[in-house]
């Protein structure tokens, strides 16, 4: 029995509960009881945690929790599959003060197929332009067919913007379950907690949950620099207790059972190095202990991770794991204004479908609202008559090709040629972007007038994008 994965969870489990329970015997921690009930009756091996250990609940829907020092501030609990409750969480205070913390859950409908949205970089802190966008862009995901199961939000509402009650208000549009996690933009680096705004709104900056089939980890992994400004006084890392909770919330899962992690600093991604005057291991770009974090989730057969921060789309697989940085909802921070925006790869903005379908998990991304574009891909150097004979230089930017994606092109029916991945420039902030495919070839076979050019891209999984767009050829 203990030889089998499910064996090694419960000792891992088992282990986990005595040790801290001998310490707890001894005078060195408080323990705290409760149970998780949903309509009256209790509910078993539904996991809880200080935001370090990982307990389960027993026949009888009752748990022991002891709390130390490497406790978080929340007792939450993991809600399992057809449950739910807003109130997931206790503070740490609380249930010391009480010596428990009890969770009454509510019984929902969830089949094995449904479609979830993630959501990353609302910056709300532009009020002008973004609250209006914001509200368009959740009344969009209302009425998305079919309805997503719930929103996944994984920060820079912009709390340091001051725009947390913006934000809830806002949310109360959604017509589903709504999850935060906090962004870099959401740690007040004045305050002796950096996390107080967020949790005073929100609960734990890192917790997990189940829905349907699947298993979800809301990470933080932002780590406050003490005398650094702005954007790099937030750096990326999961350590200390968070490491602890994800190992033994990780431990516990079953077998086989798929899961997803949501991140606001990426943990793998090769925007520091597309960055022009920027550190290779730039820590206020990615998490600073990537190895152990990559090992970690390969280990646990982690599908799919996702990741914000970016204001791109990045999709790539790192020991059988894909890590996605997803668009930002604000595009480049709302910079146009009323009109299109677009994030700092050049896709419009926009969110992230999820589809799960039992186990499987799939994905894709949208772009939204006014931003709101049929395309999966566009041209850039087609807008002016060509005049024949002339070089031509032309890129696509496939919006959502993963690294590894091959494309070619063709003018009219011609024959497809090579369309070599392109290190297209935003010279704005000096990044080179990611899925841009160039073709460079000549006009002079070609009689003025209009005519056709198509793209071609092939992802590794063997999806295919295909695009084509007119262009004019002068007689000049």
């Amino acid at each position: 029995m203990m030889n089998s994965p499910y064996g090694r969870m419960m000792l891992c489990l088992w282990i986990s509960a005595n040790c801290v329970a001998a310490a707890a015997a001894a005078g060195e921690l408080r323990t705290i009881r409760g149970t998780v009930r949903a309509e009256g009756a209790p509910l078993s091996r539904v996991l809880v945690s200080d935001g370090w250990q990982v307990v389960q609940t027993d026949a009888r829907g009752e748990y022991e929790l002891p709390l130390g020092e490497n406790s978080g501030r929340f007792v939450f609990v993991t809600t399992p599959a057809g449950f739910w409750t807003e109130a997931f969480y206790v503070p740490r205070e609380q249930a010391a003060t009480a010596g428990r913390a009890d969770f009454a859950l509510r019984r929902v409908e969830q089949p094995e197929r449904f479609d979830f949205v993630f959501m990353a970089d609302m910056h709300l802190d532009n009020r002008k332009v973004g609250l209006a966008k914001f509200r368009a862009s959740l009344e969009e995901i209302n009425a998305l067919q079919p309805r997503p199961a719930f929103l996944w939000a994984q920060g820079d509402i912009c709390l340091q913007g001051h725009a947390g009650q913006d934000y809830v208000a806002g949310l109360k549009l959604a017509a589903m379950p709504v999850r935060n996690g906090a962004g870099n933009h959401e740690m007040m680096l004045a305050k002796p907690n950096p996390r107080e705004d967020f949790e005073t709104l929100f609960g734990p900056t890192y917790y997990s949950f189940d829905w349907g089939f699947i298993h979800c980890i809301v990470l933080d992994g932002n780590k406050a620099v003490p005398g650094v400004k702005d954007y790099k006084a937030v750096h990326g890392a999961v350590e200390g207790s968070e490491l602890a909770w994800l190992r033994a919330d990780l431990a516990a899962q079953p077998p086989g059972k798929p899961i997803v992690v949501g991140i606001h600093i990426p943990i793998v991604t090769t925007y520091p190095q597309r960055r022009r005057e920027n550190p290779p291991d730039a820590p206020y770009w990615e998490v600073t202990n990537r190895d152990v974090l990559t090992e970690l989730l390969a280990a646990h057969r982690v599908r799919l991770v996702l990741q914000g921060h970016m204001h791109e789309n990045e999709r790539t697989v790192v020991q059988g794991v894909e890590y996605v940085s997803s668009i930002s909802l604000s595009g480049s921070w709302y910079q146009s204004g009323e009109g299109f925006e677009r994030g700092v790869d050049g896709c419009p903005r926009g969110y992230r479908i999820v589809s799960v379908d039992g186990t499987k998990v799939t994905h894709r991304y949208q772009s939204s609202s006014e931003s709101r574009v049929d395309r999966q891909g566009e041209f850039w150097g087609l807008d002016k008559p060509l005049a024949r004979g002339t070089a031509v230089s032309v890129v696509f930017n496939c919006y959502d090709a993963p690294h590894g994606s091959t494309a070619e092109a063709r003018f009219d029916a011609g024959a497809w040629q090579p369309m070599p991945a392109f290190a297209a420039m935003n010279e704005k902030i000096g990044l080179a972007m990611t899925h841009h495919f160039r073709l460079q070839a000549d006009t002079t076979a070609l009689t003025p007038g209009r005519h056709t050019i198509s793209a071609r891209v092939r992802w590794p999984d063997g999806q295919v994008v295909e695009e084509t767009a007119e262009w004019t050829v002068s007689g000049e």
